[in-house]
């Protein structure tokens, strides 16, 4: 695989595959907020009312974790999950565990997308032990964000801290289940901000941290010293296969700013509005490398979608965009960036041997 500087191998904290239980993280924050930190919650139209505007770093790590570890809590997803073996897919029931951050005191959550992407179920488990079962409200793969919600009501909720007020340099604190060893806290420092980096086949501006993250931190808090949360965990950058190398104190965290912004739209629309989609899902390079294809293969074609209303199958193979030669999907999201709702795009497909022109009108992912 290719490498460059903003294209890295990162893990999403998915422990294990295939049956056995696997970690994406996990997050619990401690105590009481004192009332002036205390965020109110809207008529439904925002998760929360206000983001908190803060430079002041006087806290202590004692006061910042007591502070936050109640706002955390512990996810538990159920999931059937296909993987490609010797004799071809097979499918496993899958059980994971993430975090989430309390947003709102009537029980909005915030979490990763790849927490609970494909879950058939969702658990939450609170700090005092209390466990609801939760509904995923809606989700943004392309920023990583899920929102969940559980019936509960007078929940001790995360202060948001405007993110472009932060530092490098900055005293932070990760606080989660790391390795599924319960509540853990980890501090270090923000090491840079603005960080382009390519996860999943999705490009984010995300913010670095040397926090040691782990397993079982996904979905988590990255607060600072006052307890107020300055992003979602969501990865770290791997060995890339060198079993001499250990990388540690590359984390990365989504802006509180962002996590603000796509709540907000997923609350209020189920999605997030105004992006030109295709409406097709894709195997992952693991399938073409077993099956040695080249193009997009899709695995899903969205009902409603630009994709189904042109004609395209499950199984199709997509060759170029618009005469861009395409060999990954991350290539797809970028080159849709560039388009509006309503743009034409036109497709060259493989079906069953033949290639096709197919055109697309590109649409809003509602419809």
């Amino acid at each position: 695989m290719k490498m460059n500087f903003k294209s890295i191998l990162i893990i999403f904290l998915v422990a294990l595959l295939g049956g056995a239980v696997g970690t994406y993280g996990v997050i619990e924050i401690n105590k009481s907020q004192e009332k002036e930190n205390i965020q109110t919650v809207t008529n439904q139209t925002s998760v929360v009312e206000q983001v908190l505007y803060t430079n002041d770093h006087t806290g202590t790590y004692i006061e910042a974790i007591d502070k936050a570890v109640n706002t955390v809590v512990e996810i538990t997803t159920q999931a059937e999950v296909t993987s490609n073996g010797f004799f071809g897919p097979s499918t496993s029931n899958v059980t994971s565990l993430g975090s989430g951050v309390i947003i709102s005191a009537d029980g909005y959550i915030a979490t990763n997308n790849h927490v609970v992407q494909d879950a058939t179920s969702v658990n939450v488990k609170l700090q005092n032990g209390e466990s609801y079962e939760a509904t995923v409200v809606g989700s943004d793969p392309k920023t990583d964000l899920a929102l969940i919600k559980i019936d509960a009501n007078n929940l001790q909720f995360a202060s948001l801290v405007d993110s472009n007020t932060i530092k490098v340099g900055q005293e932070v604190i990760a606080i989660g289940n790391g390795l599924g060893e319960g509540t853990t806290s980890s501090n270090g420092i923000i090491s840079a901000l603005n960080r382009e980096v390519t996860i999943k086949n999705y490009t984010m501006t995300l913010i670095l941290t040397n926090a040691e993250i782990n397993s079982g931190n996904s979905g988590g808090g990255l607060f600072d010293l006052n307890g107020n949360l300055i992003g979602i965990v969501n990865a770290k950058t791997s060995n890339s296969g060198l079993a001499s190398t250990s990388i540690e104190g590359i984390g990365y965290a989504i802006p509180a700013n962002t996590v603000k912004t796509i709540t907000d739209e997923i609350l209020q629309n189920g999605y997030v509005k105004d992006r030109a989609t295709l409406g097709v899902k894709i195997y992952d390079s693991s399938y073409n490398y077993y099956y040695n294809i080249e193009g997009l293969v899709i695995s899903e074609v969205i009902e409603g979608s630009a994709a189904e209303k042109a004609g395209l199958q499950t199984g199709d193979i997509i060759k170029s965009m618009d005469g861009v030669e395409l060999s990954e999907f991350s290539q797809l999201a970028r080159l849709l960036d560039d388009y509006n709702i309503g743009d034409k795009v036109n497709l060259i497909i493989e079906r069953k041997g033949e290639r096709i022109q197919v055109s697309c009108i590109l649409q809003d992912a509602s419809n």
